[in-house]
């Protein structure tokens, strides 16, 4: 018997059967057809004879079935509230710390769900150094509370003058011309050296996942910038970091890359995919390589807003919706009225109020991007999930 397993993607009929679905492609319809060419996700092609099938095997595959336990558990939980509850969430004061969170407990008695960490210094991360995300204790003591992480990464290039690192493209001193685009060149120095740091991500993440702690990752965010399809990358219209100066094509390769050496290759199946959309789907990486669409908003009325969840409705219609950053907006009763019901939402830090939780300066209930005002309305709405209420993925 030659039983062939059939889940990769073949385009003509679609079969359904206990939560798997296969589209299939044949050149006739299903009693005609004599050869079926399944195309692989590597892009190779295998051919079947059908006269020379005695039976197909259909396997029921759950969704979301290359993630961890914990990270399917994660996602059925936010599908399911989906229209019925939002996480709360805030992001570390720059970089690695509990700052935002500790400093919305301090006024409201309440700690949000996420708390969203940023590798932004990881290459001046070390051991007994200012900064050291091999040190697990932040996440350890976040996550052993049910808090949920998150995580996102402004991966920094050297500075054109040698001096520094950033993440603006550009040809000044103080800005980077390393290009995304030789992600396409395995050979080169450029892909080598983006490897490395990929590499060393991992490594960081690697605990998380042995704890089987799930983890929002956001990484190549906001990477459309002011690029539009009238025009592409020229004068304003270009990307605001490296990552997307090169346009839609070496951005879906680089993000395809880092996703398979992540997951294929270290075995990091506990990240939970957020991509940070733009207004043109060309720099989509595909639905097997997202699990969360998310929006930035920054000073957004209400109607704006809402034309953005729809944009994601009508063009990612399978998947979770999310405010990755935000700084004042309408509050969360006003967006929850107006039917925009979103899985998550973070507002941005502030350094002024939350860099040392130690000042005077902590004790303001002002922010930048989320007042405790804010904050009050949102834990005050039934729909809003806190830290205290998170069930255990693990």
């Amino acid at each position: 018997m030659n039983t062939q397993r059939l889940n990769h993607s073949i385009h003509a009929w679609r079969v359904l059967t206990a939560g798997l679905a296969m589209l299939f492609s044949a050149s006739m319809a299903m009693g005609q057809v004599q050869n079926i060419l399944i195309k692989k996700a590597d892009g190779t092609t295998l051919k079947y004879n059908v006269n020379e099938i005695e039976s197909i095997t259909f396997e029921d595959i759950p969704k979301w079935a290359n993630r961890s336990e914990s990270a399917r558990k994660l996602l059925t939980y936010m599908a399911d509230n989906t229209g019925e509850k939002i996480l709360s969430g805030v992001h570390a004061c720059v970089n690695y710390n509990t700052n935002e969170a500790d400093w919305v407990y301090k006024h409201t008695g309440k700690y949000p769900a996420i708390n969203c960490i940023d590798f932004i210094h990881d290459i001046y991360s070390k051991s007994g150094g200012w900064i050291n995300y091999a040190n697990q204790t932040i996440w350890k003591n976040w996550t052993n509370k049910r808090g949920l992480i998150a995580a996102m990464w402004h991966w920094n290039m050297p500075t054109n003058d040698g001096t520094s690192y950033t993440c603006t493209p550009g040809e000044a001193d103080d800005e980077t011309s390393f290009r995304p685009s030789v992600i396409f060149d395995p050979e080169s120095d450029g892909y080598k050296t983006m490897i490395a740091r990929i590499d060393q991500i991992a490594e960081w993440l690697k605990p998380m996942a042995t704890a089987k702690v799930p983890v929002l990752w956001r990484p190549l965010h906001e990477a459309q910038g002011n690029w539009t399809e009238k025009y592409p990358g020229t004068g304003w219209h270009k990307a605001w970091f490296w990552w997307g100066i090169d346009g839609p094509e070496a951005f879906v390769e680089l993000w395809r890359v880092m996703y398979d050496r992540m997951v294929n290759y270290h075995g990091l199946d506990n990240l939970i995919w957020v991509f940070t959309s733009g207004d043109s789907k060309k720099w989509y990486p595909g639905d097997e390589y997202v699990d969360v669409v998310s929006y930035d908003f920054y000073n957004k009325d209400l109607q704006t807003m809402r034309q953005w969840y729809e944009f994601f409705q009508e063009n990612f219609p399978d998947k979770l919706y999310a405010i990755s950053e935000f700084g004042n907006i309408p509050k969360l009763s006003e967006l929850w009225a107006d039917g925009q019901h979103w899985s998550f939402m973070i507002p941005w830090w502030d350094s002024t109020r939350t860099s040392d939780p130690s000042s005077e300066a902590f004790n303001s209930t002002d922010h930048q991007n989320a007042n405790i005002d804010y904050w009050e309305d949102a834990l005050s709405q039934d729909c809003c999930i806190t830290r205290d209420e998170l069930p255990n993925f693990r």
